[in-house]
């Protein structure tokens, strides 16, 4: 799963990463934001909902006032209702993830090989060099057909 963030953030930031490389620790914050605000694919909730119980409210340039509710629940009232909600969110989400732990596992099976390699076997070792002072993480991907 951590793998899987990391892959993620990388992806996210080489969009927007300058060309030194530098400006990528003002970009952390506005990432998460993003991140934390949009749904998972499988959960079809967004981090921020799972941790708050409710959707993340983003400010726009219509509308930068602070949304407060007309009626205004007890307490107690609304801790039952986050309560709740959170037991039926976290239920859905471990379902999901069930599912698509199983889904997932199907389809790497059915293209996987095993392979054997024995000590002091030959392989082929993939590793282009990189520009003194640039980081690898973050060097944008090329995509297959094109060339810089």
């Amino acid at each position: 799963m951590v793998e899987r963030f990391h892959r993620t953030l990388h992806t996210g930031w080489s969009h927007y990463i300058n060309t030194a490389n530098t400006n990528w620790d003002v970009l952390v914050p506005f990432f998460l934001m993003a991140y934390r605000a949009t749904p998972n694919t499988t959960t079809n909730y967004s981090p921020f909902y799972l941790l708050h119980g409710r959707e993340m409210s983003l400010p726009t340039s219509d509308d930068l006032k602070a949304k407060i509710s007309k009626e205004s629940p007890s307490h107690s009232q609304r801790l039952e209702n986050l309560r709740s909600s959170l037991k039926s969110a976290y239920k859905m989400v471990k379902e999901a993830n069930k599912r698509s732990h199983q889904h997932n596992k199907q389809l790497y099976d059915r293209k996987a090989k095993l392979r054997k390699f024995e000590t002091g076997d030959l392989v082929y070792l993939y590793n282009p060099a990189i520009k003194p002072g640039l980081s690898k993480k973050l060097k944008k991907k090329l995509r297959l057909g094109h060339t810089r």
